[in-house]
């Protein structure tokens, strides 16, 4: 069971990978429009994410300054953070059929 639960929060992570990979630029057009035709799965997944944690994540950015030399290493762990919270705030049941969802699994 442990390692099934496993499976599926690396799963999880796996999908939501690509959000991770798009340039600080990038994720802030997609978070502007919620929808950018250019990323169609990026887009997708980042409509998955619950209007909370993506407001959490808005405001977190909002408090950090632009001209830092530190905004792009802050963005990336409150990018992170956005999706670690988002995971770690499901429950088991919802996890598992997510994950079978997204993985084409059934």
């Amino acid at each position: 069971l442990e390692l099934q639960g496993y499976r599926v929060i690396s799963g999880l992570l796996e999908i939501y990978g690509p959000l991770l990979q798009l340039t600080v630029d990038e994720f802030s057009e997609l978070v502007e429009n919620e929808r950018v035709r250019r990323l169609p799965i990026e887009s997708r997944l980042y409509q998955k994410l619950s209007t909370r944690h993506r407001l959490a994540y808005i405001e977190a950015v909002s408090k950090i300054d632009r001209h830092s030399s530190q905004w792009p290493v802050m963005e990336y762990y409150y990018r992170c953070r956005l999706i670690q919270d988002y995971i770690s705030g499901m429950t088991d049941l919802y996890a598992w059929d997510e994950y079978r969802k997204l993985m084409a699994v059934e």
